[in-house]
């Protein structure tokens, strides 16, 4: 189990389509269980069905980075329409609200695409960062200037809001079907 779960898992490393189920059957691996296996035999027929993923980059002119988030499943940082970083993990703190927990899931997304931001910048390419999030929960705490009726958030998660603020980083709605 342990060594197919970990080719999953290298092979997720490239396929945004698998990210999440190689993540979710690589939970199991300290003590798996019959429902895991079945979990794995899913994953490895997804991999026999689907055996590669083409990136294409065709050329493009960039007018900023969109960075994708949700709590539930993934995130992703797209530049131009080429997905250029993906991700898939589960939150490592625990949340009293589905608020405070879909605000933790934004600030990984913006924060990847300020680093992705200054590296262009480097590169002399401006580019305006977006952040599309399904939660209006969070478009909303990340909007305010202070904490509000919040009582659980750690302090260092409160650059955003600043970003925000100073319009770094633009946060906009997206709806749920289409996140």
């Amino acid at each position: 189990f342990r060594g197919s779960a970990a080719r999953g898992n290298y092979l997720a490393a490239d396929r945004i389509d698998a990210q999440l189920a190689c993540n979710e059957v690589r939970r199991w691996m300290s003590s798996p269980t019959e429902h895991s296996w079945q979990a794995l035999r899913k994953v490895c027929r997804f991999f026999k069905t689907a055996p590669r993923l083409v990136y294409t980059y065709p050329q493009q002119t960039v007018r900023g980075i969109d960075v994708y988030t949700d709590t539930d499943w993934a995130g992703c940082l797209m530049l131009g329409c080429h997905a250029i970083k993906h991700w898939s993990s589960t939150q490592t703190s625990v949340a009293l609200s589905s608020g405070e927990a879909e605000f933790v899931g934004v600030i990984r997304g913006p924060g990847q695409g300020l680093g992705y931001q200054a590296l262009l910048r480097d590169l002399g390419i401006e580019a305006p960062l977006r952040g599309w999030a399904d939660s209006s929960a969070a478009i909303g705490i990340c909007s305010r200037q202070c904490l509000g009726k919040l009582r659980h958030l750690d302090t260092h998660t409160l650059w955003i809001q600043q970003a925000v603020r100073i319009c770094r980083v633009n946060l906009r709605k997206v709806d749920g079907e289409v996140n």
